[in-house]
């Protein structure tokens, strides 16, 4: 979820909530400019004094091209903060430059190198375009996220909130890449935050695609999140009767086989070890 990071009352409320990662903005909703500052202390203190220590946290950055971002690193690369998301990464080179800072700033002050993760988020025509090279660019690299609004913006698109005809070839092409680099692909925010009827139907074509979440911009996003997200009662019970048929069939000595009137075959095996991996990681969260 993302929160602004010069905003008290809405840290305070994120500290709260049941977002699996916080997501603390120095970027688009710090403004005017002179917020900046005030952002980055507010976020340092917070994170030292133990107010997220139930969450993940990253900082969203500035671009590179901003002339923001040496502070935003070098006052933010602190304990207690997981990594980053850098704003309209363009190229592979973004990242290695970040990548550089980063490594020699870990070694200034006696972190391991690798220490810090990063995030790039994929929102303009070039981003896409380079998303493959952009996804092998560092190993710090976890995750890659779509942003719909900023891509739509630079190519001179209309944003079709109906179709979804402008942002259908990209959305789909970055949880593609991800998937291919075995990094976690996160969706686009629905910018329509009390819409929940179309959030609905945005998750839907998200979880079509192959994401594995989706950044959120209000609280009141994050339970229809979660649900779409997780895997439901269904999911869960057929992961379980095809492992047990897969079971069945390596006794018979089959890969692939019939069984009370199912196929089982390495794809449909796979898909639900994964489920059951993913179950057992939320249970892994809920208890912490």
């Amino acid at each position: 979820m993302f929160v602004p990071g010069h905003n008290e009352k809405l840290l305070q409320s994120a500290a709260n909530s049941t977002a699996d990662v916080l997501l603390l903005d120095v970027e688009d909703s710090v403004l005017p400019a002179e917020n900046k500052k005030d952002a980055r202390k507010i976020i340092k203190s917070y994170v030292q004094n133990g107010t997220f220590s139930k969450h993940r946290v990253f900082v969203r950055i500035n671009e590179i091209k901003s002339g923001f971002l040496l502070q935003d690193i070098l006052q933010l690369t602190i304990e207690g903060i997981t990594g980053f998301l850098l704003s309209k990464t363009n190229s592979a080179s973004d990242i290695v430059f970040l990548d550089k800072l980063l490594e020699t700033i870990e070694l200034e002050r006696e972190l391991q190198v690798g220490y810090f993760k990063l995030i790039p988020i994929l929102e303009t025509a070039a981003s896409i375009i380079n998303a493959n090279e952009i996804a092998q660019s560092s190993e710090r690299i976890i995750a890659i996220g779509f942003g719909s609004e900023d891509f739509v913006s630079d190519i001179e698109g209309i944003r079709d909130f109906d179709s979804n005809t402008s942002i259908f070839s990209p959305r789909a092409w970055v949880a593609m890449v991800a998937r291919m680099h075995n990094l976690i692909p996160i969706d686009a925010a629905y910018i329509k935050v009390h819409d929940s009827e179309g959030l609905e139907a945005h998750l839907k074509v998200g979880r079509t695609f192959g994401y594995a979440g989706m950044w959120v911009l209000h609280p009141s996003q994050i339970e229809l999140v979660n649900r779409y997200y997780s895997p439901s009662k269904v999911e869960i019970e057929e992961a379980q009767e095809i492992l047990s048929l897969a079971e069945e069939a390596n006794k018979l000595g089959k890969g692939v086989a019939i069984i009370n009137g199912k196929f089982i075959g390495p794809p449909l095996v796979v898909k639900a070890n994964k489920i059951i991996a993913r179950v057992k990681l939320i249970e892994l969260k809920r208890r912490l």
